[in-house]
């Protein structure tokens, strides 16, 4: 299903649905994006970094979407030890995470919390382009509280051999409500001297085509939310100015063989639910009866109730037709 496209797609972190079964089924059934960002590893103390915190990116398990490893932390040299783990997997390339907006994780300065420590994002960009030169990059939100922040971090990012900065056009504050600031993000985009990745309220492919008229200099996007709300959101965007039909049938296999990953790779049918329901979570959406499949799948406490729900939907006739607002 891959396609020749005039612009470069990634797939975004999220955290408990973009992993690497989700990537390897999506790539089986639907277009993939060029490039994935896993969701985020910690750093940890110590001189080791133990396998299991590695296993969604090891090389030696199959993928299905070329991707890039992401790191949270705040200590430099926690940074060096996760990064150097990475480059004995083979990886060349890696992603900072200063973009995470969760207040627990922002308070204790990770994330978009960086962003509040000058003297402490430039140790983590200076440790980071060190030991990935050339392949390092940075994720980043428009500030905290405010959207000035980033554009007056701007000057240090700049100082620094980036790969890309992926910029989520809204603050942490926002979380993921309210409308994306676009006069903020092209301010920045303004600003930056790097590669700059378009991310926030790709749902559509008219969100795309306004956003491309808006920024035509932008040539990399992330789809992050609106991916997971319509696996078919790649080749919508790749379509030109024509609608795609969606196959119905294609997302059900997509499911039947998710469901399948996560019961061989997970320990017991709790995480497996888990996994499940936080797809729904954004899935739900794309469906024109999506609130009545969520109202089923968030209460069901079993895989047999879970599978009983997915198989009354009558797939050969079921509207989807991607994200509804």
């Amino acid at each position: 299903m891959e396609q020749q496209r005039p612009f470069n797609l990634c797939m975004a972190p999220l955290r408990g649905v973009t992993v690497r079964t989700f990537r390897v089924c999506f790539a089986k059934w639907f277009a993939p994006t060029d490039r994935a960002i896993a969701p985020f590893i910690p750093t940890v103390a110590g001189e080791r970094v133990k396998p299991l915190l590695l296993k969604d990116i090891d090389p030696a398990l199959p993928q299905g979407i070329p991707v890039i490893p992401q790191v949270i932390g705040k200590d430099p040299e926690q940074l060096r030890v996760l990064l150097r783990a990475f480059k004995s997997l083979g990886y060349t390339v890696a992603d900072l995470n200063a973009g995470c907006p969760w207040p627990f994780v922002a308070k204790k300065g990770r994330g978009s919390g960086l962003l509040k420590d000058a003297d402490v994002l430039a140790r983590m960009l200076a440790v980071g382009c060190e030991e990935m030169p050339g392949g390092f990059s940075l994720k980043v939100r428009l500030g905290l509280t405010h959207p000035h922040l980033l554009r007056t971090r701007m000057e240090l990012i700049n100082q620094f051999p980036l790969r890309e900065v992926a910029i989520h056009a809204r603050t942490a504050q926002q979380m993921y409500a309210g409308t994306v600031l676009l006069d903020d993000f092209a301010e920045a985009l303004e600003l930056c001297a790097h590669p700059v990745v378009y991310n926030g309220d790709i749902f559509t492919r008219a969100d795309f085509l306004q956003l491309q008229r808006r920024f035509p200099t932008v040539n990399r996007w992330m789809l992050g939310r609106g991916l997971a709300m319509d696996p078919f959101l790649v080749e919508q965007l790749g379509a030109g100015t024509a609608t795609l039909p969606r196959d119905m049938q294609r997302l059900s296999g997509f499911l039947e063989d998710y469901l399948q990953a996560c019961e061989a790779e997970l320990f017991g049918p709790v995480s497996v639910l888990g996994r499940m329901k936080e797809l729904w979570g954004y899935l739900k959406f794309g469906f024109v009866h999506g609130d009545r499949i969520w109202n089923g799948v968030k209460i069901c406490r079993t895989l047999d109730e879970y599978k009983r729900i997915i198989a009354s939907i009558p797939f050969e006739r079921e509207p989807f037709a991607g994200y509804r607002r």
